[in-house]
């Protein structure tokens, strides 16, 4: 089907030499005012090497399942909610959409990460009533103030899943926008080969256009918008088990569409445990807790540096360590 634009939507998308030049001016002179704003990911030897996350930017965090996908990702979104408090803004709000977790599953995390508690425990009610009072005072209080608003579903409501397509994710955020009267600084979404299509299309030409889909949310709400992609399983067949930009499975668009690209790695998933990496600078030790990220793209700005990071999964701690380097060759 050929889409045609209407007369008024043709002129929204022709810039004349004076219309360029006026928006970049207006843009830098905004940014001179705000050297370094933007939204960034929290951990402080990345934040000094990834330019932070900008309005209309589609920001992708890449890697094969049980890679800590997610768990970055609620790290970055609980960092950015602790900042939006820290700052005392109070008309804006993270937003985190997941198409796999039940909304019990992730303020499990919240919670236990608050308490210092193992979410593992947690979930299984293995807490004491000296912990279950202080989750129900002091950290579920403390949660409440936190401004994540979350989009999914409940095991306890009992209600069948929603069909999470981007349409409605964007009626959810104009909901949340006019109910609550909170613009997103940052969207999180959970991830791309989990939301429903829409298009008539066979499965892969509906992945492409979620892709750019979501890239338009983020012009839409002025806000960067992070997406979870599942990475190909031919990653798992690579020594260095990071993804490169064309890992993404079932599209190329994320390594066109991208503004920057972030891949995750746990190398017990490719390694046993206690087995050496051997890396050009530093030999690093597999463990339970290694996670290796690294800037696979970043527009305007440098990339393929990778740091490893220490992880306590059953808290969603991310810590940095004292090594950071450049790419295996």
């Amino acid at each position: 089907m050929i889409h045609t634009l209407a007369e008024g939507e043709v002129r929204g998308i022709v810039f004349t030499p004076n219309d360029a030049v006026r928006l970049a001016l207006e843009t830098i002179e905004q940014r001179r005012s705000y050297i370094g704003a933007g939204v960034r990911i929290g951990i402080r030897d990345v934040d000094e090497y990834l330019l932070p996350g900008r309005p209309g930017e589609l920001i992708t965090v890449m890697g094969m399942s049980s890679n800590y996908k997610s768990g970055l990702m609620q790290h970055w979104a609980r960092f950015t909610a602790s900042e939006i408090v820290r700052e005392n803004v109070v008309n804006e709000c993270v937003v985190y959409a997941t198409w796999e977790q039940a909304i019990e599953e992730m303020l499990a995390f919240d919670l236990a990460n608050t308490a210092r508690l193992s979410a593992t425990d947690v979930v299984q009610g293995k807490v004491s009533d000296c912990e279950m009072e202080l989750l129900r005072t002091e950290v579920g209080a403390r949660r409440v103030m936190t401004p994540i608003y979350l989009i999914g579903h409940s095991v306890k409501e009992q209600r069948k899943r929603p069909r999470l397509s981007m349409t409605a994710i964007e009626q959810a955020l104009d909901f949340i926008k006019r109910e609550y009267r909170v613009s997103p600084r940052i969207v999180f979404l959970d991830y791309l080969q989990q939301i429903d299509p829409e298009e008539g299309q066979d499965r892969r030409m509906q992945v492409f256009h979620n892709v750019h889909k979501c890239k338009d949310l983020g012009l839409s709400f002025g806000c960067p918008v992070v997406l979870g992609v599942q990475a190909n399983r031919t990653v798992y067949r690579e020594k260095w088990g990071i993804p490169g930009m064309a890992d993404a499975l079932e599209t190329s668009n994320i390594e066109h569409s991208s503004d920057k690209m972030i891949g995750v790695w746990m190398p017990k998933t490719t390694y046993d445990v206690g087995k050496t990496l051997e890396t050009k600078e530093h030999d690093l030790e597999v463990t339970e807790r290694l996670l290796i990220l690294k800037v696979i793209k970043q527009k305007l700005g440098p990339a393929g540096k990778w740091w490893p990071l220490y992880v306590e999964p059953e808290r969603n701690r991310i810590e940095s360590m004292a090594v950071s380097v450049e790419p295996i060759g």
